[in-house]
């Protein structure tokens, strides 16, 4: 975890001070590991190396912060230091540092709270999420993975790093002869049976592709090729030629129909503000032989056995409940064939961390994907698996009913449709993963400060009226080189000052945490603090040089709230 020091390079400056006073003092050298105190009137840091060092050094805590600070040569922007509780050493930072902080936030712009890391600390990095079938509309619980993904991409971008975000389209085996079959059907109107797709889309699958290749394409294909782009060239056989439930045309319809689907699975996450740099096709490990070559690498280190007539991996030996099948005794690739064989495609592809955002439900694929990549020779720790619990769609505290679309559950578009965007995003991404998401759709459409999402659009949207009624008045801001740090003394004003200044911090911390609820959590408390300004510290003042000063500190506030809903992918309305 980035540390305060590794983000601000004045704390830099000052951690290494106190490593030379110790040093210094004859103590042994130590990290300051500063801390944010949780009372502001404790000062702006706070190092509780002393208390840390008390064993080592045989001596008292406050003993050890008496020489310490008798040792310590504090930079300018430290006006003030002491000694507190049983050894805690806080310090107070000078005006100046604060006025610098504006300066700094108006000067950085949008690139304000991103960290560029040197080359040996950025990592690139494959983020895949989503990854529903294609054998149906996205329901509502995908919009947590679609935001969940989309922002965390974001934050590790921000947070250095290089990023692609992947979609892995399940369009190879059983279930595309399925979907296929569930078209054929539904053309000429027969009842589908238990283990077909059900729902109104099957129908709207179905007349999209009648009216891309017309009914021909449903009777008289015997054989099919989707294109780049989704276009199908198609050879056709003799007029009824063929029975509607053939195999083989079931196949052909199926891979055009999942096509279909994908697009608009595209469509629904562009929809979403959710945009993936690949979309990468099962079908493609297959015709590639990718499938045969991670089977053989798998083979060559060792890892693979036959029984009953099948291929297995020993991937117990890595910690798995079972070792796993990857070819079945008719010598037909198994799903986790094409598992090792994507995981063993990502990592060829030059990626140093795989990270799988998955469902509730994929509880097991933890344990085999990570011994899946030490049988293929990827670090375990090169692949991070993380689950994320369910979304309860309610409306007025009950359950939401069927979607009439989907047939057994509420889509994706649906939701988007009703709430709009940000709404959905921003309360999906303000839970934890862990955390089951009850999302009611009367209560997150709710226009008032109770409700997160509005609480921050309107900050940002209340600080650029205050703005444009500035400008328009021809109000004296001056410029940012105008801000007099010693002027901001109103606690209102410092307590804004600090939440700008640990913007950083909360990007690094959700970063490196995957947990998108730290940075929306400080938007919203920078929300609450520039609120509390705007209540007690008038803006368009007489005294120019206040007037300049707080102008430019709502500025910078609001420069930094749009940059956190920017990561969150939420917009920062101008008004509201």
């Amino acid at each position: 975890m980035a540390s305060p020091e590794d983000l601000d390079p004045v704390l830099a400056d000052l951690a290494q001070r106190i490593r030379a006073a110790l040093v210094a003092a004859g103590l042994p050298e130590a990290d300051a590991a500063l801390e944010r105190p949780r009372d502001p009137d404790h000062g702006d840091w706070a190092t509780a190396v002393a208390l840390r060092l008390a064993k080592p050094a045989r001596q008292a805590p406050r003993q050890i912060s008496q020489a310490l600070i008798d040792h310590l040569d504090v930079p300018d922007a430290v006006v003030s230091f002491d000694i507190a509780g049983p050894g805690f050493v806080n310090f107070r930072l000078a005006p100046a540092y604060w006025a610098d902080l504006v300066r700094n936030v108006i000067d950085r712009g949008e690139s304000y709270g991103r960290r560029t890391r040197p080359d040996d600390q950025r990592e690139r990095i494959n983020v895949e999420f989503v990854s529903a079938n294609p054998t149906g509309p996205l329901h509502a619980g995908a919009g947590r993975w679609a935001a969940t993904g989309d922002a965390l991409a974001a934050l590790l971008e921000a947070d250095g790093h290089d990023v692609d975000r992947e979609y892995y389209v399940n369009d190879a085996g059983e279930q595309v002869r399925r979907f296929g079959e569930s078209l054929l059907l539904t053309f000429r109107g027969r009842s589908l049976g238990e283990q077909h797709y059900q729902g109104d889309y099957i129908g709207e699958v179905v007349e999209q592709l009648r009216s891309d290749h017309g009914d021909d394409f449903f009777t008289t294909v015997i054989d099919a090729t989707v294109l780049p782009g989704g276009e199908v060239e198609t050879i056709h056989a003799p007029e009824g030629a063929l029975d509607g439930t053939d195999s083989a045309l079931a196949q052909q319809v199926g891979a055009a129909g999942i096509e279909q689907m994908r697009a608009w699975i595209q469509a629904t996450l562009h929809a979403m503000g959710v945009d993936y740099d690949t979309w990468f096709s099962e079908r493609q490990l297959h015709d590639s032989g990718e499938v045969e070559q991670a089977i053989a690498r798998i083979r060559e280190l060792g890892h693979v056995y036959a029984a009953d007539g099948a291929t297995f991996v020993r991937t117990t030996d890595f910690g798995d409940d079972k070792d796993r099948v990857v070819l079945r005794s008719d010598g037909r690739p198994t799903y986790f064939a094409a598992d090792c064989a994507y995981l063993f495609d990502k990592w060829e592809r030059g990626y140093t961390r795989l990270y799988y955002l998955l469902g509730a439900d994929h509880h097991g694929y933890v344990g085999r994907l990570h011994a899946a990549a030490q049988c293929l020779g990827i670090p375990a720790d090169r692949v991070e698996i993380r689950i994320g619990q369910m979304v309860n769609l309610l409306r007025g505290g009950e359950p939401v009913k069927m979607s009439k679309r989907a047939g057994m559950f509420i889509t994706l578009d649906e939701v988007i449709s009703e709430v709009g965007v940000d709404v959905a995003r921003y309360h999906f991404l303000r839970q934890g993963l862990d955390t089951t998401v009850e999302f009611d759709l009367d209560v997150v459409t709710q226009q008032s400060m109770e409700n997160p999402v509005y609480y921050v659009q309107y900050a940002h949207a209340r600080i650029a009226s205050l703005l444009r009624a500035a400008d328009d008045s021809g109000f004296d801001h001056g410029l940012p080189d105008d801000v007099d740090g010693a002027l901001l003394t109103h606690p209102a004003e410092l307590e804004l000052l600090r939440r700008i200044a640990a913007m950083p911090e909360a990007v690094s911390e959700a970063a490196e945490g995957r947990a998108t609820q730290r940075l929306a959590r400080h938007a919203e408390e920078l929300a609450g603090s520039f609120h509390r300004f705007y209540a007690e510290c008038r803006v368009l003042v007489d005294d120019v040089a206040l007037g300049r000063s707080r102008y430019w500190l709502a500025t910078a506030a609001k420069q930094v709230l749009g940059n956190e809903l920017a990561l969150l992918r939420v917009s920062a309305p101008e008004r509201m």
